[in-house]
């Protein structure tokens, strides 16, 4: 199965250790967002696994030894993680009643880090996802502790895709890739949304060779005029406009791509094909724009001046954003809008997603996704970009 490689999560750990380390003076981190568990652990309990509801853990980082805890029902998840030792104290076995799972996993993490205690004071911790009852736990223990909020390094650490992580990307950009050939092969007039939606995720599942989320924008027709939403039991008719937005989940990472087609082989009408040009001199304008260092709002604007040149009014017919970043959430930064403080950084991965939607007419995206580099970009993502099988790019 899909993973990230213990020496991967074993240089992030210390990356943010050393950050932490640096700026905030704590040497002990309590880490408990899912996100951090796998980007600095490996650990993602799998959800198409009974005994992954609910598999919550804690990764303690020391100075040279990094332990995760949970319980003996995620042992599964916690033996596929890359740490130095892992702690799985008894919940349930099915041979009594279980109490609270929460508690053990909090008890096993307080009598793990009794011994750092003393000599670690300050303690860095993702308060957000931090059980209060675990914080008064710590202070109990010895009330000079003082917890450090370590969310806004760890949030900026995410940024930069390491190698196997950016493999994990891959894989779910190729599997998407799949998903798409097949809608354009098989989609036809007649089939509901849902009906689509089992032709695209059939064939990323198959080409992933593993179970996977699928989801995203699967609307036709008049739906498109609103942006996006989930598949429905909406009759496909031939002609329809059909918006194809969505994501694989590989491992808690996951690409996001888009195009939009002509179901039935028909052919564009020319306010379609002149909207169509629009998006795409849009994508092309933003891509221009992108590179290491550059301001967010910089890129969001070549998005929109290319609206603007041509006579159109981004709040109507594009109240979307131009673009955002990817990786173990969606959308997460570098955010791609009129009014980001964002700086693009060497290292991102974003995806710029031009669309035209106007009431009673038509609604349309494309999106591509992107690798920031010094100079420019690596295009990670070559889906077809057409509204029918004789306009490709």
């Amino acid at each position: 199965m899909a993973s990230l490689s213990a020496e991967g999560c074993r240089i992030r750990r210390k990356s943010l250790s050393a950050e932490a380390s640096r700026s905030l003076a704590c040497n002990l981190l309590i880490v408990a967002d899912p996100r951090e568990l796998v980007r600095l652990g490996n650990y993602y309990p799998s959800p198409f696994v009974f005994n992954a509801v609910g598999s919550g853990a804690f990764l303690i980082v020391a100075p040279d030894r990094a332990t995760l805890v949970s319980d003996n029902v995620a042992r599964p998840f916690l033996e596929r993680s890359h740490v130095d030792e892992i702690i799985a104290p008894v919940w349930y076995e099915g041979k009594r009643s279980a109490r609270n799972r929460a508690d053990v996993r909090i008890e096993a993490t307080i009598e793990t880090i009794k011994p750092f205690i003393g000599s670690h004071p300050r303690i860095g911790v993702d308060q957000a996802y931090m059980p209060s009852s675990l914080i008064d736990r710590l202070k109990d223990i010895d009330p000079k502790i003082e917890l450090v909020e370590i969310a806004p390094i760890a949030e900026r650490e995410r940024r930069f895709k390491h190698d196997d992580e950016l493999a994990l990307l891959r894989l779910s950009i190729a599997a998407g890739e799949a998903g798409f050939a097949a809608a354009l092969g098989e989609i036809g007039p007649g089939m509901t949304e849902f009906d689509a939606y089992w032709i695209v995720s059939n064939a990323a599942t198959r080409t992933l060779g593993e179970p996977a989320i699928v989801y995203g924008d699967f609307v036709s027709g008049p739906r498109c005029q609103k942006i996006g939403g989930p598949p429905s039991d909406r009759v496909i008719a031939r002609g329809d406009l059909f918006i194809l937005d969505y994501s694989v989940v590989v491992h808690g990472y996951r690409g996001d791509f888009a195009n939009t087609f002509k179901v039935g082989g028909v052919e564009p009408d020319p306010i379609e094909r002149d909207r169509f040009d629009l998006c795409i001199d849009a994508l092309s304008a933003g891509e221009s724009a992108l590179r290491g260092g550059a301001q967010a709002c910089t890129v969001d604007a070549a998005v929109r001046n290319v609206y603007r040149t041509r006579g159109f009014e981004t709040k109507s017919c594009f109240p979307s954003h131009a673009g955002h970043g990817i990786g173990l959430a969606h959308p997460e930064p570098p955010f791609i809008v009129p009014d980001s403080d964002d700086t693009l950084e060497i290292g991102d991965v974003v995806t710029l997603e031009p669309g035209f939607y106007q009431d009673g007419v038509l609604g349309m995206r494309f999106e591509r996704n992107y690798r920031i580099v010094a100079d420019g970009y690596e295009r990670l993502t070559f889906h077809q970009l057409m509204l029918n099988t004789s306009k490709k790019l």
